[in-house]
Formats: C-alpha cells, structure tokens, sequence
C-alpha cells in the first residue's frame, strides 16, 4: 500500500509530505507574526543522489560469518523485504539490509549506549 511504501524508507531520509517535496518555512507577508509552509520540488538529481547514499549505506551485500538468528515482526519484515527488493541491487538481501542498520546504529549511538550502560 502507498502509505507502507511511503513509511518504510526513514524518516531523516524522505521529506514530510510527499516523496519529491520538502517543506519552507518562510514569513507569510500579509501576516508578519505567522509562518506558512510551501512546498518546494526537489530536483531528480537530488533523489537519485540521496537514493544512491541510502543505498551505499544499507543495501549493500555484507559477508556474514558466524551468523545469529534474529526475528522481526512480519510487518517488519515485509516492509523491509519490500525496500531490499526494489531499491537493492544484485545481490542485496534482507541479512545484509538487517546487518548495515544496526551496525550503523551501533556505531552512532555506541559512546551514549556506553554511558547509558554504566547508570
């Protein structure tokens, strides 16, 4: 459905509202002390760019050794399955989709988690 596909890409990702628009604040001119939000295109050279980050970071094929099984929710896992499906290339999976996010995840909040840890 629309609304799956448009949810199943993160949100510091994808605009607010449509795909291929982000949102302007600016000062509305006839009323000074209020802020209007317009919406502006997003060029296809822009998408493809972000698309093309997204896929370097997540969809790409990781050798997995001394593997562990994990589970996710069937909605969790049908969403994801969806992305790697139509956004990877050859050779992209779920395993390996499943493996960036959470390496990435690991390496971004590692030192707060550390912290987190010792409370």
């Amino acid at each position: 459905s629309t609304s799956q596909e448009a949810t199943a890409v993160p949100e510091r990702e994808r605009p607010t509202n449509k795909q291929d628009t982000e949102n302007t604040m600016h000062s509305d001119p006839a009323r000074n002390t209020e802020s209007a939000t317009v919406q502006r295109r997003i060029s296809a050279k822009m998408r493809k760019k972000t698309l093309e980050a997204y896929k370097q970071a997540y969809l790409v094929p990781t050798k997995l050794n001394n593997r562990k099984a994990v589970y996710l929710s069937r909605e969790t896992q049908e969403r994801a399955d969806f992305i790697v499906r139509r956004l990877g290339d050859r050779g992209s999976n779920l395993s390996s989709f499943v493996e960036n996010i959470v390496r990435q995840h690991l390496e971004e909040y590692g030192e707060d988690i550390e912290k987190w840890r010792r409370l």
